[in-house]
């Protein structure tokens, strides 16, 4: 059954949550517990929406490896720090309301495995609010790939129409994602980014700098 009805997607890191805090306490913890350099927060801010690849990218630029033991030590810091630092941006729950005050299903899509993404949503008491979640232990191929997004819409009873599905995101690949997956794209410049990276140039369908701006979209 296609519904009328238009659902937004959310990116979690960078757009949904401010969790660099959190990832910077946690990598400084373990730098510290290897007698290695520490990295600065704007560092670390800069290299969230690449995940550990890219914050090791910042931290271990010889060794950059997202596996073994130093990766594993790294995501239990995490978790034991996770939800101390990190908030919700700017607006989000007041556009959440007004999504449900108008009838809009919502829902997350994240590259963040769901071993974080769950006790975050929870934290926030967005996790039984959401339409659909899909972390990126659960698919084949993460972000840019658009499985992801697919398996959000699949998990839904109901399907929507291609021109009332939208994804919001912070970095290239959320909008690389949206369109691969033939759904409208919304990139948000206050996330996530290297200075040198323009989120004018990703061929978003809309770009907004505050979340509150979805509304206008929607």
């Amino acid at each position: 059954m296609t519904t009328d009805k238009k659902i937004v997607l959310f990116d979690l890191d960078g757009t949904l949550i401010d969790t660099a805090p959190d990832m910077y306490i946690a990598l400084n913890i373990l730098l510290n517990e290897e007698n290695t350099k520490m990295v600065s927060y704007d560092e670390v801010r800069t290299q969230v929406s690449n995940g550990v690849m890219g914050i090791f990218s910042l931290a271990f630029s010889d060794d950059p490896v997202i596996e073994g033991d130093r990766y594993e030590r790294y995501l239990d810091i995490y978790e034991s720090v996770l939800g101390q630092e990190c908030k919700l941006f700017d607006n989000a729950y007041q556009l959440l309301d007004s999504l449900d005050s108008r009838g809009i299903d919502y829902g997350v899509v994240t590259n963040k495995s769901s071993r974080f993404t769950v006790p975050l949503l929870s934290q926030y008491d967005l996790l039984g609010r959401m339409k659909t979640l899909v972390c990126g232990d659960e698919v084949s191929k993460r972000k840019p790939d658009p499985e992801p997004l697919i398996k959000a819409l699949e998990k839904i009873e109901y399907s929507y129409n291609k021109s009332n599905v939208y994804y919001v995101g912070d970095a290239e690949k959320d909008i690389s994602a949206a369109r691969a997956a033939d759904i409208r794209s919304i990139a948000c410049t206050y996330g996530y980014r290297d200075e040198n990276d323009d989120p004018s140039s990703w061929k978003s369908d809309f770009l907004i700098n505050n979340i509150m701006k979805v509304n206008e979209i929607v």
